[in-house]
């Protein structure tokens, strides 16, 4: 069944108004993304504008790169400066951006809380560009995707921003953040107002019926129609998506694998909202709606927090806003915070003493206890707890680096005494023996990395070798002692010694948690 245009010159006239979003080509002729969920909701021109620089098609830096002088560098932008991380702006050195993006897109999911904040602040940061940046932005688009992998939004947005003029490439992930916040009117307005921005068909559908030109939408959706550009999938679900009581009770077409955020609101608009569970992380700021059961929002919440993208407070928010309907799961999550709060909140030590052990352990399971710790230590430290719960401030204390909550609440055992050693810059003191305690302590205290990564940084490619040390970190921790080793000993050779301190921390009580 389809939507009829109504005289050929309409469909002409339809088809000239989308003409330039026919050619759904990829860039460069390369995958669209490092991620498999963003939408092909703009057309990427296919050839390079005129006067562009041609990319070199060998890893080898060219001995010349002629471009002129205004010639645009996407990796020029930054939120933070590089000196706030304690490296140098020149960190990429000889490396090609192919060669580091490469590097950043295939980064596993980092667990760890402070590594995975340091890989944020590493492709947020401000460096010098790599050596062919002028004809290669595919550092640029790593990094962009890397942090939509990782549910940041929010700072991914303002990196694109930072990144100059819109580009189809930069404002398709902007389409995509703004589907998955909810803000899609106002990127829809972008796409009206900016003609050098073409929409693919389903991208145009969506926003004019957004928009509320119903009638050139279906006109548009006639037009694709009629000149075979859709796969019946699409077709089907737009014709729904315009028209769900002339279609109800036909079959939609199955739910994608890797549905992108426009096929996601485009079924939430007909009434079949795909459930975010098994999506990446990013979807779940669409369940943060008030149009969906506190449930779902909590999960969400809970999602985010363990993600590490939402704040304390803003999880609290959600968390304590009414009182638990059920029990088990997360009821029992949000009932275990939500009675430490008021104890915090009233200031009554011997409650706060009996319900921290159990909310602590309660949030540790939901993988969201990093996140909670800097507000924890910080509502903790005018309160004296019973020796209950000690311990539980005593490991709070650590992950959100409070030296003196640490000092304070710190056990007689060689572990806790190790621990506060090593929070305190003396692993050199630490009593503890096992694999990865030995090798931190070697590592903490001056041993050089191995020669992989200490080739890396003879040949100028510091920030390849910082990547792979991340890269290591996040799958040695796992149970690769040398691997954690080599990479903390790369770190504190960088003079990244706080960093280093944390980052083991971390896998000290992770090894001991298990």
């Amino acid at each position: 069944m389809q939507i009829k245009a109504v005289s050929f010159f309409a469909l002409a006239a339809g088809f000239l108004s989308c003409s330039g979003a026919m050619a759904q080509t990829r860039e460069a002729g390369a995958p669209l993304s490092a991620i498999d969920w963003l939408s092909d909701s703009i057309a990427i021109p296919d050839p390079a504008p005129e006067g562009a620089v041609t990319p070199p098609t060998s890893a080898a830096v060219p001995d010349v790169l002629v471009a002129p002088l205004d010639a645009p560098a996407p990796d020029r932008a930054g939120l933070i400066p590089a000196r706030s991380l304690g490296l140098q702006a020149n960190i990429w050195g000889r490396s090609t951006a192919a060669d580091i993006g490469r590097r950043i897109s295939d980064m596993p999911r980092i667990d760890q809380p402070t590594l995975r904040r340091f890989f944020r602040a590493l492709l947020l940061a401000q460096f010098d560009p790599p050596v062919d940046a002028i004809a290669d932005s595919s550092l640029f688009l790593a990094r962009v995707d890397k942090l939509l992998d990782m549910a940041e939004l929010d700072v991914a947005e303002r990196l694109i921003d930072e990144a100059g003029a819109p580009t189809p490439a930069k404002f398709r992930r902007e389409f995509d953040i703004a589907l998955l916040r909810g803000t899609e009117t106002k990127a829809c307005e972008t796409i009206e107002r900016t003609p050098d921005i073409s929409p693919t068909f389903p991208a145009r559908i969506f926003c004019l019926a957004r928009n509320g030109e119903w009638e050139v939408a279906a006109l548009t959706l006639g037009t694709a129609e009629a000149l075979s550009l859709l796969d019946p999938d699409e077709e089907k679900l737009l014709l729904h998506f315009l028209d769900p009581e002339l279609f109800e009770g036909d079959p939609l077409p199955p739910v994608p694998l890797h549905p992108s955020p426009l096929t996601f609101r485009l079924y939430e608009a007909i009434g079949e909202r795909i459930d975010t569970e098994t999506l990446p992380t990013a979807f779940a700021y669409t369940d943060l709606s008030e149009n969906v059961g506190w449930k779902t929002r909590l999960r969400a919440s809970e999602r985010l927090a363990r993600a590490g993208v939402v704040t304390a407070e803003e999880f609290l928010s959600q968390a304590t806003s009414r009182k638990a309907a059920a029990s088990g799961g997360v009821w029992d999550r949000i009932t275990h915070v939500q009675a430490l709060v008021q104890a915090l909140d009233q200031d009554d030590a011997a409650r706060v003493s009996a319900a921290l052990p159990q909310t602590w352990a309660a949030v540790m399971s939901g993988g969201y206890g990093p996140t909670l710790s800097t507000w924890l230590a910080r509502r903790l430290s005018g309160i004296e707890l019973t020796s209950a719960a000690q311990h539980d401030a005593f490991e709070i204390a650590l992950l959100a680096d409070d030296l003196e909550l640490a000092k304070r609440y710190v056990g007689t055992s060689a572990e806790d005494r190790s621990l506060l050693a090593l929070a305190e810059g003396r692993a050199g003191e630490m009593s503890i023996s096992g694999p990865v305690a030995t090798t931190i302590k070697r590592s903490l205290s001056g041993l050089p990395p191995g020669d992989q990564l200490q080739h890396l940084l003879e040949d100028q490619r510091t920030g390849e070798a910082l990547l792979a040390a991340i890269r290591q970190l996040a799958d040695g921790a796992e149970g690769d002692p040398a691997a954690i080793g080599d990479a903390l000993s790369l770190f504190v050779s960088l003079g990244l010694e706080d960093w280093a301190r944390r980052i083991a921390i971390e896998i000290l009580l992770d090894e001991a948690a298990a």
